[in-house]
């Protein structure tokens, strides 16, 4: 559930693999913030590749600094379609708010975030935020331009991809590299270690995404992690991150469709290029 979430003391159980950069800008824009210093910064990255683990990295250290409270919205599907229904629902979280969705000027917004704080520095945290309507990325935007020195208010959006959010700072987490994998799936497997060729086979299909590497590995029995049966073909857990790349696509241009359809299937004719 949305909503404005007091300080704690608690701190976060998270461990990341292969995000030493990202965190390292989260925790510089909360020091920043807990200095009376706010501003922006935009997470993108395709599914599975860790934005929500990232926005929840930041709340956790912001409470962990006992620092002040976190106004914290999910996007819905829904939201896309309707002017100002990702703005109204942020408003909605911060307090009494008008009971339709309508614009709010960018100082506006602003205002009624740094009240939303009491005076304490606000972490701001939206997931999922290309599922916002046009007008609502806007808006959220323009006032998290507006964030800066002496404004004790931070804004962190996750989204998919950064329509709506162009020249804000923006960090772009890839892949994991072979060894965060690696680590990582170390990490899912515990006990059961996976056999050398099953745990090569579930790297090679996650291709880095730590989403679909959980995914994978969460849906084996512990008889085929350790090779004592044969691995299902294709593997099963993937379906989560495979559905949101889809919903992606399906919101494209038919044109765009088509070209992405082409390249893939170039890509899988010559998989090294032509050239």
């Amino acid at each position: 559930m949305p909503g404005v979430t007091p300080p704690t003391t608690v701190h976060s159980p998270l461990r990341l693999y292969g995000r030493s950069g990202e965190i390292a800008a989260l925790d510089a824009l909360l020091t920043r913030l807990h200095h009376g210093d706010g501003g922006a910064l935009v997470l993108t990255a395709p599914p599975g590749s860790g934005r929500t683990a990232l926005l929840a990295h930041a709340v956790a250290a912001h409470h962990g600094r006992d620092a002040g409270p976190v106004l914290h919205v999910v996007a819905a599907p829904g939201e896309r379609w309707v002017p100002y229904s990702g703005l109204h629902a942020l408003l909605c979280a911060a307090g009494p708010a008008p009971g339709t969705p309508g614009p709010v000027p960018p100082d506006g917004l602003l205002a009624r975030l740094r009240r939303t704080g009491g005076g304490r520095p606000l972490l701001v945290c939206v997931d999922d935020a290309h599922l916002w309507d046009p007008d609502s990325r806007a808006a959220l935007a323009s006032a998290a331009r507006r964030t800066g020195p002496g404004t004790p208010v931070a804004v962190l959006i996750a989204a998919g991809d950064e329509a709506g959010f162009a020249g804000l700072p923006a960090l772009r987490p890839g892949p994991l590299d072979d060894e965060a994998a690696a680590a990582l799936l170390d990490r899912l497997t515990g006990a059961d270690r996976a056999d050398p060729v099953v745990r090569g086979e579930l790297l090679r299909q996650a291709a880095g995404n730590p989403g679909l590497l959980t995914g994978l590995t969460a849906r084996l029995t512990p008889a085929q992690l350790t090779g004592r049966t044969p691995l299902p073909h294709p593997l099963p857990g993937g379906e989560e991150v495979l559905a949101a790349h889809a919903d992606r696509v399906g919101h494209l241009p038919a044109a765009t469709r088509t070209l992405l359809l082409i390249t893939a299937a170039a890509h899988a004719h010559e998989p090294e290029g032509a050239g």
